[in-house]
């Protein structure tokens, strides 16, 4: 819980308040390929990657998808909830799952909802920080949509090393939209 506890204190909130964020935190150790969230759930929880690595992935039976659509590790992207779900409540078509053994810190919408209602300071933070994963995610959709698989390989390994270290290259070409073999191709040629 260490790195939650930094990050609350770099954004200068009172040690009080950072206390009674953490008391409606719930530390768990999860296992590599664990589902947190399964698609066709409603999704009312937002975590917090301490350690190891989390992937998003779309999945649709009927039309037989299953795309990853982000990533989420200790020090890139670490809030993570699946958008469809959290703010509507309606059953999520997203999976999140572990890519490694992994520690996160869970919170439920309704203690979220009841902290920020009482606080306008934590309201604030929320909102900055919704806002900014909102950001990243969106920024994120733009590239897969219009960059080029090589445009899109090289974008990750200059922008976001950690990604390509930590995540394994079956969800980085799910991600990409091409096969194993294709990014694989592709890295040689890089």
């Amino acid at each position: 819980m260490h790195k939650f506890l930094e990050e609350l204190q770099s954004l200068n909130i009172a040690p009080e308040k950072i206390e009674t964020i953490i008391q409606k935190g719930k530390l768990y150790k999860v296992k590599s390929q664990t589902i947190l969230v399964k698609p066709n759930t409603v999704c009312d929880k937002i975590f917090f990657v301490i350690k190891g690595g989390f992937v998003c992935r779309y999945i649709d039976p009927t039309l037989e998808i299953e795309k990853t659509i982000n990533f989420y590790l200790e020090d890139f992207h670490p809030f993570m909830s699946c958008v469809d779900s959290y703010f509507s409540a309606t059953k999520t078509q997203c999976e999140l799952r572990a890519i490694s053994n992994a520690e996160v810190v869970e919170f439920n919408k309704k203690d979220i909802d009841e902290l920020i209602y009482q606080d306008i300071q934590l309201f604030h933070l929320y909102h900055a920080m919704v806002t900014r994963a909102f950001q990243e995610e969106n920024d994120f959709k733009l590239k897969i949509i219009s960059f080029s698989s090589e445009r899109l390989y090289g974008f990750l390994m200059s922008h976001c090393p950690k990604v390509i270290q930590q995540v394994p290259a079956k969800y980085i070409a799910e991600f990409m939209g091409i096969s194993s073999e294709w990014l694989s191709k592709l890295k040689h040629r890089i």
